[in-house]
């Protein structure tokens, strides 16, 4: 390619991104966590890694690295967190740029993954939200990893079991399993008894199909086409890979179409009495909205 051509293939891409930069933009890179933990006690070292999107071809890839809002002087594939302190304390983000022949290509910005250091003796590990049924893993971690003999959980300050092991699973998950929840771990040295107890984390307990609610949509639209729109609102919380959730749409107790895995439906406008139901099969659920009147 001579160098006229060259220029003006320079010039087209350049005016493409300026124009429309995100169009140019792959998919988000990932931030995994590949030493330490979101939560860490002060004085510990967490190793983020920024994992770029897959493409088609071999890359050269570059990087840079947020915390909050705030640019860190940082442009390698790992982030090394030593001597962590509460100051550290955030979100960090990291941003690809993948190198061509004509001008980098950047990413758009990771997820967040948030950073916790506790200045404290002992972290209870448990995640923020649970599901009715599922169990709950929960460990008790102590600085230094001191010989443990004894750990106590608790639910809003009530004990709710004590074993030697520094692990706890709660099986069969009710609404009643939410709340604040701390641990307490006890240790021998030198012929004395140590005690520590954590900060409280809060556990959000929830359903795996929330009941739905049905919406019926009757705007300027809807109207000018003589119909209705009916939506099928609720949370789905079972973790992917999960099985679809199927609706089924009634109107005046008889059921309107053929069930769909779309959560509304568009029908001709009449009156009468609507209703929802969603069921995932495979997981044995179904929950019904209450009846709407038209």
């Amino acid at each position: 390619m001579d160098r006229m051509s060259s220029l003006f293939m320079f010039s087209i891409v350049l005016l493409i991104y300026w124009k429309n930069p995100v169009t140019h933009a792959a998919h988000q890179p990932i931030v995994e966590i590949i030493t330490g933990s979101s939560k860490v006690f002060t004085g510990e070292a967490v190793t983020l890694k920024c994992v770029p999107p897959a493409t088609p071809y071999k890359s050269i890839w570059t990087f840079t690295w947020y915390k909050g809002p705030d640019q860190l002087p940082h442009f390698g594939e790992k982030l090394v967190l030593r001597n962590i302190k509460t100051k550290d304390n955030g979100k960090y983000y990291c941003q690809g740029y993948r190198d061509t022949a004509v001008i980098d290509i950047p990413t758009f910005r990771s997820l967040p993954v948030e950073i916790n250091a506790d200045g404290g003796w002992a972290i209870l590990d448990v995640p923020s939200q649970a599901i009715v049924g599922h169990p709950l893993n929960i460990t008790c971690r102590v600085r230094n990893n001191y010989p443990i003999h004894e750990v106590i959980l608790y639910r809003n300050d009530v004990e709710v079991i004590e074993r030697e092991d520094t692990t706890f699973i709660l099986n069969n998950l009710t609404l009643e399993d939410q709340g604040q929840y701390t641990c307490r771990a006890s240790w021998n040295k030198y012929g004395r008894t140590y005690s520590v107890i954590s900060a409280q984390v809060s556990v959000k307990v929830v359903e795996p199909l929330t009941q739905p609610t049905l919406f019926i949509v009757d705007d300027k639209e809807m109207r000018s086409l003589s119909k209705l729109k009916l939506i099928c609102m609720l949370s789905y919380n079972i973790p992917d890979p999960a099985p679809p959730v199927i609706y089924y749409f009634y109107i005046n107790n008889n059921r309107h179409g053929t069930p769909t895995s779309d959560n509304y439906a568009v029908i001709e406008r009449i009156r009468g009495t609507f209703k929802c139901q969603a069921k995932v099969s495979q997981l044995g659920l179904s929950r019904w909205s209450e009846p709407k009147t038209f």
